[in-house]
């Protein structure tokens, strides 16, 4: 397995983990009676950590088919 597709598939990991992350936060803090303080920014935070993961996952799918097309 190369590099890249250990990185690829760590970062596939980590953005459904981050997910699932989110959406604990998210319902535990909707739970009457409890707050979890700075829970909107965890939130926020985890987001834009989540699109820069998928933003490198599309981008390298994207130079693999170009450079599939030059190739064949």
């Amino acid at each position: 397995m190369e590099v890249s597709d250990k990185v690829k598939k760590i970062a596939k990991y980590v953005t459904n983990i981050l997910g699932m992350i989110a959406m604990a936060i998210t319902g535990i803090n909707a739970v009457d009676g409890i707050t979890i303080p700075y829970a909107i920014q965890i939130v926020q935070v985890i987001a834009v950590i989540q699109g820069i993961l998928g933003t490198y996952l599309i981008g390298t799918k994207a130079v693999q088919k170009i450079e599939e097309k030059k190739e064949g």
